[in-house]
């Protein structure tokens, strides 16, 4: 007998084929055929065991099946297809603003590790959640998210902020524990912190991330109300009560920032509630003003940030407290680009985009993201449309 045992895999038995579970989010299914082909087998959770078979034999045969199964990773949320990046892909982590990291030349380093959310908030300015448009997601290898980041960090040399900000709830990463940890542990890190709906912490993850190295919490509520907060965050596993009791036991061991968004129209009357409420916890609290974005959701208008700051000064004098406060963002070093908008480069398309009409191609160990659907994987001239940051939009000429 000869036994396969996993960490990131799960297997379950379904009638004519193993449903493989990767990540906890992620699954793909292996008819049961194929695996009879390699040998009489007994799956048992993240187990599978064969018969009859030498270790070598088995290991890469069934490595084989897995590499095939990724082909079709599915996001069990949303249902899409999704692109595991792993050091062995050969795709960036630098280039996107929807997965690796995003360097804006401050001390801040934006961490992306994954796209999907398990809510789908009606002012969601990236179209995450249960309502996108998007059609494909991305996951990354935890390794090479950590390595990518350390070597950025040796390049800047300088104290930063690590932020684990994906375009979509950043709890839904399996190994969202161990990779504060690896970071906690690079050169250069001062903070860590994450933001977060809530769903799915709880007191027991608080305390992991905590110990693991994590220094804030950003908790994004926008309403005590439960019912309209279920209408905010359109779902209703949404239980602002549960989460607020959490927040409640693990402050004091790490900060807590509520980050309500103003939607003028919607949540007028909470936000003084929430600042109320922020200040008599002892929480920090970062009112941001709703701003129209043109792929996201727009439930209102937005409002000048005249008219915005004028209402905070309103909320700062009825609660007695500062709520405007200029934080300044230090500058830092940043990756030279390797091309700039207009240049016309030579790019290898390798993966279908977010959305339908687009598709991520690989240059000069940066990703770009091209105006075209994807149809193959293969080597084309682009022109590069837009370069802020080394995150590059470009499209085929």
């Amino acid at each position: 007998m000869v036994m396969l045992s996993f960490q990131d895999f799960a297997f379950r038995e379904e009638k004519d084929s193993i449903k493989v579970n990767f990540l906890r989010l992620f699954s793909f299914t292996i008819e049961k055929e194929e695996l009879r082909k390699i040998a009489p087998f007994e799956i048992k959770g993240n187990t599978i065991e064969f018969q009859k078979i030498t270790q070598k034999r088995a290991e890469k045969s069934f490595s084989k099946l897995l590499n095939r199964g990724f082909q079709n990773l599915t996001n069990n949320i949303t249902k899409n297809p999704t692109l595991y990046i792993h050091k062995n892909s050969g795709i960036p982590l630098i280039g996107s603003l929807s997965f690796g990291i995003v360097d804006k030349g401050s001390d801040l380093l934006e961490i992306k590790p994954l796209s999907s959310c398990n809510t789908s908030c009606i002012f969601c300015s990236v179209d995450e959640g249960f309502d996108s448009k998007k059609t494909f997601d991305v996951v990354v290898e935890k390794d090479y998210l950590v390595e990518e980041t350390r070597r950025l960090l040796e390049f800047k040399k300088h104290p930063m902020h690590l932020y684990i900000n994906p375009q979509g709830e950043p709890l839904l990463y399996a190994e969202i524990v161990e990779l504060v940890h690896d970071l906690s542990r690079l050169p250069y890190v001062k903070e860590i912190s994450i933001i977060t709906n809530g769903i799915l912490l709880t007191e027991k993850l608080a305390a992991g991330l905590i110990d693991a190295g994590l220094t804030s919490f950003n908790v994004s509520l926008h309403s005590l109300r439960s019912d309209i907060s279920k209408e905010i965050m359109h779902t209703p596993a949404y239980n602002i009560k549960r989460i607020l009791q959490i927040v409640e036991k693990i402050k004091g061991r790490i900060d807590v920032i509520l980050t309500p968004v103003w939607m003028f129209g919607v949540n007028d009357e909470d936000i003084e509630d929430i600042v109320r409420y922020a200040k008599k916890q002892g929480f920090e609290i970062g009112i941001q003003n709703f701003m129209i974005n043109k792929r996201g959701r727009n439930p209102v208008k937005e409002r000048s940030f005249d008219f915005f700051y004028e209402k905070i000064k309103e909320i700062e004098k009825k609660c007695n407290i500062v709520l405007i406060q200029d934080k300044k963002i230090g500058k830092t070093r940043q990756l030279s680009k390797p091309f700039k908008k207009g240049d016309i480069i030579t790019a290898e398309i390798i993966s279908r985009g977010r959305y339908p009409y687009e598709s991520y191609a690989v240059a000069k160990n940066r990703v770009l993201l091209l105006s075209c659907p994807f149809e193959r994987r293969r080597t084309i001239r682009v022109e590069i449309t837009k370069d802020a940051y080394n995150v590059f939009y470009a499209k085929i000429v």
